[in-house]
């Protein structure tokens, strides 16, 4: 059984983001705050998406896809194309479809063009919003968060992206004082045995 075979998790589902999957799909939609526009409008918004495999709570992010599309000011529209190559490389790399990032020029919100034109409308697809073409935006809660929901998108609350998506590190490490008191539990622990076996005797 394929990753992609799975259903999707119900909305209300759990999300867990990689660090530097946040931070790559960020340096992208950031790339083109300086890209394309008008002289009176510079910039243009960006857009990625984020993939990812089923996981007992939710669904784990594995990659942000890039379609390296054209600026295109203050909108951005996939072409045939582009969605074809996503849907192929979804089905190559055995992912899902988890959300789409993209930005805007001011505010964090999910225009009416937004709505109609999402990549999916499968229940529980997110899709979320930074303001200020994602510059000086490092954080998902500087963002907006929408889940689709029986033919809607609706905005979550901070307090439901901070219960259901996780940004976390993927390389941890023991801490220093963990270390330092190592030998402790070693020492304790060969002093039971050592009470153990006096006991036997």
């Amino acid at each position: 059984m394929t990753f992609r075979s799975h259903p999707y998790p119900p909305p209300g589902h759990q999300v867990r983001l990689p660090t530097p999957i946040w931070t790559a799909a960020l340096d992208e939609v950031r790339r083109y705050s300086h890209l394309g526009g008008t002289r009176d409008h510079p910039g243009s918004e960006g857009l990625v998406y984020l993939a990812g495999v089923p996981a007992a709570a939710g669904l784990v992010v594995t990659a942000v896809l890039r379609l390296q599309h054209e600026p295109q000011g203050d909108r951005v529209a996939p072409t045939r194309e582009e969605v074809r190559w996503l849907m192929s490389t979804l089905r190559d790399r055995d992912e899902k479809l988890v959300a789409q990032f993209h930005t805007h020029r001011n505010g964090a919100f999910h225009s009416p063009g937004d709505d109609q034109m999402a990549t999916s409308f499968h229940d529980g697809f997110l899709s979320i919003v930074a303001p200020k073409f994602a510059v000086g935006i490092h954080r998902l809660d500087q963002c907006e968060v929408h889940e689709y929901r029986k033919g809607y998108f609706y905005a979550m609350t901070t307090a439901e992206v901070e219960s259901r998506i996780t940004v976390h590190d993927i390389v941890v490490d023991r801490l220093p004082e963990m270390l330092q008191k190592e030998p402790d539990r070693w020492h304790r622990f060969v002093q039971r045995l050592n009470s153990i076996a006096l006991r036997q005797r």
